[in-house]
């Protein structure tokens, strides 16, 4: 372990954070296992600490989702971790105002989410390269595409049908391979910092193996 060298030496605001995402994500879990929530978001705040990222944009990898998950407002994220995290939690966000899915035609529910996403990738495409949120939006979705990219090849390798694998996310398989060569287009756009760009790489595989599937 290194002494005394850390970038930042961390304080209340990752533990506050930390508490936040515990509360608010609990009894959740990912899409295709019973894999608590938590393991995600930890995870993306560990990329963003390991490549380069700063004690605000870890705090806010923390919360990415807790506004789209949980409701939770940009103002109650900045009363108890400050307006930097809450900034960069709300940028992360493709939606704070989420439709009632259980009252859409599957018609319905594909054109919403194809709505979203659309809107997101706009947001994106509007932020200039070093804007504090990107790092958390490459790291959320590395982490992403990696557990997918991870899914499908176990899939393949026990002969399971990748359609029944697809079936857990909220739009068809050509929808998702879509959104990520979309997101691979303006991530692949930006000017990214050295410590950056091995996440940057990582990304590249992870899609290339969703797209192939």
């Amino acid at each position: 372990m290194g002494e005394s060298s850390a970038r930042w030496p961390g304080s209340e605001t990752i533990d506050r954070a930390f508490l936040i995402a515990r509360r608010r994500h609990a009894g959740l879990t990912r899409k295709t296992d019973d894999t608590p929530y938590i393991s995600h978001l930890m995870a993306v705040s560990a990329l963003v600490t390991e490549h380069g990222g700063s004690e605000v944009q870890a705090a806010a990898a923390l919360l990415h989702d807790v506004i789209e998950d949980t409701g939770m407002t940009h103002a109650e994220i900045a009363a108890e971790v400050g307006h930097d995290v809450a900034d960069i939690v709300l940028q992360c966000t493709d939606t704070a105002d989420r439709k009632d899915k259980s009252k859409m035609t599957p018609e319905e529910r594909r054109a919403d989410w194809f709505d979203r996403k659309r809107i997101y990738l706009d947001h994106l495409a509007a932020k200039p390269s070093g804007t504090p949120s990107l790092l958390v939006v490459l790291a959320d979705k590395t982490h992403n595409g990696e557990q997918t990219a991870r899914d499908i090849e176990r899939c393949i390798a026990e002969g399971r049908d990748l359609a029944e694998f697809f079936a857990n996310f909220n739009a068809p398989r050509e929808n998702q391979q879509w959104w990520y060569n979309s997101l691979l287009e303006q991530i692949e756009s930006k000017d990214w910092p050295s410590a950056a760009l091995p996440l940057v790489d990582r990304f590249r595989r992870a899609v290339g193996v969703i797209t192939s599937a």
